[in-house]
């Protein structure tokens, strides 16, 4: 686990680290794509590259026709960096700087850029918290009016089924060279459950319609917002489902000028994929979108449809990176988070889940996530009474769930104490009955210890 800042950024020097971020190709593509479709706005132009890594969006906004680019990299790649500029013939427009975008200056003659480029995006969108540092930039440095590369982001949840997953695990490690090594599955699953665990999944383990956790416009998003936030999601069931976590993904979006929702008035429709994202060999096509059904009777999520679809202001539709599972994969694949035991919900029911994500104390680059099951009515401020379901109530809600495993935990205690009792009474009345029998074999009555210590003789005299 990283503790400090030091840490973070030395983690970086690690080239695998880059060359993952490189062949990322839905990743690296979305920004290409920005800057290719938006050169008449990065012409002549500042650019800052926050976190620039070995350089690859810097040498984009260069190519687009960028005046000035500083690719600001705090770790030790900054002198590839530099040489990789070089090596491109670029050291003109591009100046690397060295140092925490917290920290540094802007060079003598430059007191605003135009245009903030960072790829901040972490496992489940804020994980290392790189955000902080592209909104500390944009307030210190963008001009008013100036464009942020990506300029939206949207959190998504949805709950999983796993139950192949962990099927397949079992099976595996049933047989092992002729031997049962199922201990072995047993132990690693634990180990997987105990954390959030990062895994590409197949749409078909989803078992509800994506829901919004959070939607940020990088224009306005404060460190408070992100520091610590909240949200209530209900997910309507269509079939009974194990439900073992919630999967967590992101979608985040290139807009010049306007909003999202402004370019994207009509998001209705079937599940679209656009064929811009990459082809067979990883590269951008053409802009035609290609239908494919989804999977599970789930209704499309705003998040998967194409911008073909949307009603636009031009012919130039925004850029969007996806991660969800429907999506090309990325390096950042989907985060699940594990509900402390598997959980069976019928069909017809809605999944509550209270999520609350917050900056770990020790370390902000870490959240901690929580997530808590709740009732559909407990979203409501009239709540309906607890009286409107029997005790215990098979409905599989949460509430009535956990009511029904405190009443069996009751029973089962209270018939251990009656069996425990049963058992004491059956013991004492065994101990009275042997100590009468040997009394009676010795020739005597036993002696009353109420009575004086005398005992009557066989014609009643004492």
């Amino acid at each position: 686990m990283m503790t400090s800042g030091h840490d973070y950024f030395s983690s970086y020097c690690d080239l695998g680290v880059h060359q993952l971020m490189l062949k990322d190709r839905p990743r690296t593509l979305a920004y290409r794509n920005f800057f290719e479709k938006n050169r008449e706005y990065v012409k002549d132009k500042v650019v800052m590259d926050v976190g620039a890594g070995t350089g690859i969006l810097s040498l984009f906004a260069a190519a687009a026709g960028a005046k000035k680019v500083f690719a600001v990299e705090a770790s030790g790649v900054a002198s590839l960096c530099e040489e990789v500029v070089s090596e491109n013939s670029l050291a003109d427009v591009i100046e690397v700087i060295h140092g925490a975008v917290e920290e540094i200056s802007l060079p003598q003659g430059f007191t605003h850029v135009d245009i903030i480029v960072s790829e901040w995006m972490g496992f489940y969108l804020l994980h290392e918290s790189m955000l902080d540092s592209v909104i500390v930039a944009r307030d210190r440095f963008l001009a008013p009016g100036g464009i942020l590369a990506p300029s939206h982001a949207t959190l998504y949840f949805a709950p999983v089924d796993l139950s192949e997953h962990f099927q397949e695990r079992a099976e595996e490690w049933s047989n092992i060279y002729g031997f049962d090594f199922s201990p072995v599955a047993s132990r690693i699953n634990m180990d997987e459950v105990s954390k959030p665990l990062v895994q590409c999944l197949s749409p078909s383990v989803l078992r509800a319609d994506p829901q919004e956790v959070l939607a940020l416009n990088l224009q306005t998003v404060t460190l408070q917002d992100v520091a610590e936030f909240s949200k209530l999601l209900q997910f309507p069931l269509k079939h009974d489902s194990k439900i073992f976590g919630f999967a967590a993904w992101f979608d985040v979006d290139f807009v010049v000028g306007g909003t999202v929702d402004g370019q994207m008035e009509d998001m209705s429709g079937p599940k679209v994929l656009p064929k811009s994202c990459v082809n067979e060999m990883g590269d951008a096509c053409s802009g035609e979108a290609v239908h494919t059904p989804c999977t599970q009777g789930l209704t499309p999520d705003p998040s998967d449809m194409s911008h073909t679809q949307a009603k636009q202001s031009s012919l130039n539709p925004p850029t969007r990176l996806r991660t969800g599972p429907l999506d090309p994969p990325t390096h950042w694949k989907q985060t699940i988070i594990f509900l402390p035991q598997t959980i069976f919900v019928e069909g017809g029911v809605s999944l509550g889940c209270h999520v609350t994500m917050s900056q770990d104390a020790s370390n902000k680059r870490h959240y901690n996530i929580t997530v808590e099951l709740v009732e559909e009515e407990d979203s409501d401020a009239d709540s309906i009474s607890s009286t409107d379901h029997p005790v215990p109530c098979p409905c599989g809600s949460s509430r009535c769930r956990l009511i029904s495993a405190l009443v069996d935990k009751f029973d089962t205690e209270q018939q251990d104490m009656c069996d425990e009792a049963s058992a004491a009474d059956v013991q004492a009345e065994d101990e009275a009955t042997r100590q009468l029998d040997d009394d009676i074999e010795r020739g005597g009555w036993p002696v009353d210890p109420n009575s004086s210590g005398h005992s009557l003789d066989e014609t009643g005299s004492s």
